[in-house]
């Protein structure tokens, strides 16, 4: 993608936005079927497990994903925040592949997450340290360097209480849809379920920046 244009970046929490009900990755795996079948955790399991994923082939989460029902409006917002040089960042606290396959789909400049290992197209159960809201924000920081943009240029949208770190680091921090403990971290809410009801919002931080 060709950004030479760009003037900031909003970075998209995937877990909290994309979907509705706010835990992306459990909703995945119950699709995968490596979780109870109605979404709840199995007994022993205290929160993403990477053991669970051994063996589920990376084509088969590519099919879940293109089937699986996202808020409406998530290609329109992502195309338009390119039209508007505001470069689109995905970013995840849970598996990486998850996070990249949705960002090849709808177009994110580049995303963040928990990487999870493979062999010949298989999950094989291993991963890297778990990541966690200051690894977030750090990731943030850099990108948002990389690209020559200002922190006051840049904004986060997320709908959970971990988006707290990466809140306090941008210039517009916005809840979407969001619980009113996530609300009160965040600079200004927007309600819906069209994420092209961020767009108004968005227009003030293009605005911002020129």
């Amino acid at each position: 993608m060709f950004i030479s244009d760009h003037v900031g970046v909003v970075f998209f929490s995937v877990d909290c936005v994309l979907s509705e009900g706010r835990d992306l990755t459990r909703l995945v795996e119950k699709r995968l079927g490596l979780c109870a079948s109605d979404g709840t955790a199995e007994p022993d399991d205290t929160g993403p497990d990477a053991d669970r994923w051994d063996g589920v082939s990376e084509s088969a989460l590519r099919a879940e994903l293109e089937g699986l029902a996202l808020r409406t409006g998530v290609q329109e917002t992502v195309d338009w925040c390119w039209r508007n040089g505001l470069v689109p960042i995905a970013l995840s606290l849970s598996w990486t592949p998850i996070v990249a396959q949705l960002a090849d789909r709808f177009g994110f400049h580049s995303y963040s997450g928990r990487p999870l290992e493979t062999s010949e197209g298989l999950f094989v159960g291993d991963t890297a340290r778990p990541v966690n809201a200051a690894d977030q924000r750090r990731f943030a920081v850099r990108r948002a360097d990389e690209l020559g943009v200002a922190l006051t240029g840049c904004a986060a949208v997320g709908a959970c209480h971990a988006e707290g770190p990466l809140f306090d680091a941008v210039g517009m921090s916005i809840a979407f849809d969001a619980p009113d403990d996530v609300r009160v971290l965040a600079d200004t809410a927007v309600d819906g379920d069209d994420l092209r009801m961020l767009i108004p919002a968005l227009e003030q931080l293009k605005a911002r920046t020129r």
